[in-house]
């Protein structure tokens, strides 16, 4: 079972495309515990 719904992930990824928030900011924001869980994501 994931951690992350895909849902969850595509929100959080169109908010960084978006431009408001950087990697860093988005996962103090949404309580994930790296950065780089992000970028994978957006990548």
């Amino acid at each position: 079972m994931a951690k992350y719904s895909e849902g969850f992930k595509l929100r959080i990824v169109k908010e960084y495309l978006g431009g408001a928030l950087g990697y860093k900011l988005l996962a103090e924001k949404y309580g994930i515990s790296s950065k780089s869980q992000i970028e994978r994501w957006v990548h």
